[in-house]
């Protein structure tokens, strides 16, 4: 529980920053592949794009690996795969934006995403991979459709690629989460008479992070 108060408390302090100081403008670029490939989304969180291309990441392969707030329930990383590639969209964006993105995406004490850099045109850009891979996990078909969306309305995308993804399995029902791992480290420390509480405490925070997730002061930020 102290870990999602100090990732909201930061992160609602990230908004009041950018709200005060708006004319902040360093930019840094940022490599996107998942829900933030959709505008609406980067309009929900109050993110400025001030440049934009299409960019393939090598040596990576985009899967639904970063488990969710469900079971089975996953996400989309850029995992390590030599040889293969990331189709996507590099953004510039304002540095304290970017700040603001650490926090949607859960790397700052959620641990969700470690954020890895690389360069292109000689500067720096960054993504977000998985901390914790799982395989077997399925996106929501709102989730997916972000994704096919985007890529059918990139060139450089090949259709077979896109077919492929619009062909992935969906999470159908949203299932209350009966594992442990994420806030209750390691269940087997515990009593055993304790671990329904616990798995209940695990789901409960989950639930709770996915509340506070676009619950914050992101509406007072003006474009």
């Amino acid at each position: 529980m102290l870990r999602i108060i100090l990732w909201k408390t930061g992160f609602e302090w990230a908004h009041l920053k950018r709200i005060l100081w708006p004319r902040a403008d360093r930019k840094i670029y940022y490599f996107a592949f998942g829900a933030n490939l959709s505008a609406d989304v980067l309009e929900q969180r109050r993110i400025r794009v001030y440049e934009a291309f299409d960019h393939v990441l090598e040596d990576a392969t985009l899967q639904f690996s970063q488990p969710g707030f469900y079971r089975e329930h996953g996400y989309a990383s850029a995992d390590a795969a030599e040889g293969e590639v990331v189709y996507g969209k590099m953004y510039l964006i304002l540095e304290r934006d970017a700040v603001r993105m650490d926090y949607f995406e859960g790397v700052p004490f959620l641990r969700v995403h470690e954020k890895l850099f690389a360069t292109v045109k000689g500067k720096d850009f960054y993504f977000y991979r998985a901390v914790k891979m799982l395989d077997g996990l399925k996106p929501t078909q709102e989730y997916l459709d972000y994704l096919v969306t985007a890529y059918r309305a990139m060139p450089d995308v090949p259709q077979a690629y896109t077919d492929s993804m619009a062909a992935t399995e969906v999470l159908e029902h949203l299932v209350v989460q009966d594992q442990t791992g994420e806030f209750v480290r390691d269940i087997n420390r515990w009593p055993a008479f304790m671990h329904p509480l616990l798995v209940y405490y695990e789901g409960f925070c989950l639930r709770l992070v996915e509340f506070l997730w676009n619950r914050s002061l992101q509406w007072m930020i003006r474009k």
